[in-house]
């Protein structure tokens, strides 16, 4: 037995006067008369998400799932942003490992402060990360956020791309076209009653036409199988200048607070001139051959900032300790590398004074 979408559309096509504003199929969204019948303009709508996908031949609850997630008004869009993942990113190093030229230096100037003797390279990425997040908690979670929703947003734009790319305008080739994606089509009423001499499919409403149209002309059309797509989908647009600049912003007030809080430098000036020459000899905990001799060397552990001195041993060639640990300004640290001897001497002569 016809269906009553098919009477509608035979009595349009043949010139008979239908309700204009009462509609036998729900996926009739409008129909807009013409001096030709058959040429009368049928606008189709799909009002839910459902509809449209059952049309296509997705049926699958996780596809849909992932349909509404990134593509449905009802429901809501997007991937949730998963704070322990990304804070997971940071502990590792890959964040700070992504961070550019301009950046990493900022990082090298706060730990240079707070933490001189951890050195920012591919080594101690983890270190320095786990230490900055302890220390400043609150930009370097504001850091994450912006790494991890940057993240999100790219995926979630590379997932609606393919998304998009397997429902875009779906029934072109039976002429109905898309107007609005997802949503709205335009066909004549002559087209529709052709398919459905066609398929032989008189007794169907809309719904069931444009599905057996998916099905016996597009079974080689894949789509659906969505549910990895937010894990497997390529992100080939991360605004990686974005983060760099919230990043760079971040850091920025990480080095305000350091500054305001440079009352426990005394002098600031022979501060950075002591750090500097520690990284001028290879850093920290490394060690460093005395010129002129070939039996002794230092090992530089500690720098302090209240008294400007850096904690050192000196070491024998073989890297056992040869006395304990000392204390030097930049200036004794300097005599004690280019004229240990005489360093030595002096330091006998003030001991046996003392």
């Amino acid at each position: 037995m016809p269906s009553e979408t098919y009477e509608f559309l035979k009595k349009i096509a043949s010139g008979e006067e239908v309700d204009r504003w009462r509609y036998p199929d729900e996926l009739i969204y409008s129909i807009t008369p013409s001096k030709f019948p058959n040429s009368t303009k049928i606008t189709i709508s799909f009002e839910n998400d459902d509809d449209f996908l059952y049309v296509l031949g997705i049926e699958e609850d996780d596809d849909k799932y992932v349909w509404r997630r990134f593509m449905g008004n009802y429901y809501g869009s997007g991937i949730e942003t998963d704070w322990y993942r990304w804070k997971d990113e940071w502990d590792e190093g890959y964040i700070i490992d992504s961070f550019n030229e301009e950046n990493r230096e900022k990082v090298k100037e706060i730990l240079k402060f707070v933490y001189p003797e951890l050195e920012l390279t591919n080594e101690t990425y983890s270190k320095v990360s786990k230490f900055l997040a302890d220390r400043f908690d609150t930009p370097i979670e504001n850091i994450i956020n912006e790494y991890g929703n940057k993240h999100d947003e790219c995926t979630e734009r590379a997932v609606r791309k393919v998304l998009e790319g397997e429902t875009e305008n779906p029934f072109y080739r039976f002429g109905i076209i898309e107007k609005n994606k997802h949503y709205k089509y335009e066909t004549t009423v002559g087209i529709l009653l052709n398919w459905y001499k066609t398929l032989k499919a008189q007794d169907e409403d809309l719904r069931e036409l444009l599905r057996g149209l998916i099905d016996r002309f597009q079974k080689n059309i894949s789509r659906g199988d969505w549910y990895e797509l937010e894990y497997n989908s390529w992100c080939n647009d991360y605004d990686t200048e974005g983060f760099q600049r919230e990043t760079s912003w971040y850091l920025d007030k990480i080095l305000e607070e350091i500054e305001e809080n440079l009352e426990d430098y005394p002098n600031v000036d022979d501060y950075r001139k002591l750090y500097d020459k520690v990284m001028e000899l290879g850093g920290f905990n490394k060690y460093i051959e005395l010129p002129k001799s070939n039996e002794t060397g230092i090992r530089i552990h500690k720098l302090d900032p209240v008294t400007n001195k850096v904690e050192l041993s000196v070491i024998d060639s073989t890297g056992k300790k040869k006395q304990e640990r000392r204390k030097l300004s930049l200036d004794e640290l300097n005599s004690l590398l280019y004229n240990y001897e005489l360093f030595e001497q002096m330091r006998k002569i003030i001991k046996t004074i003392l």
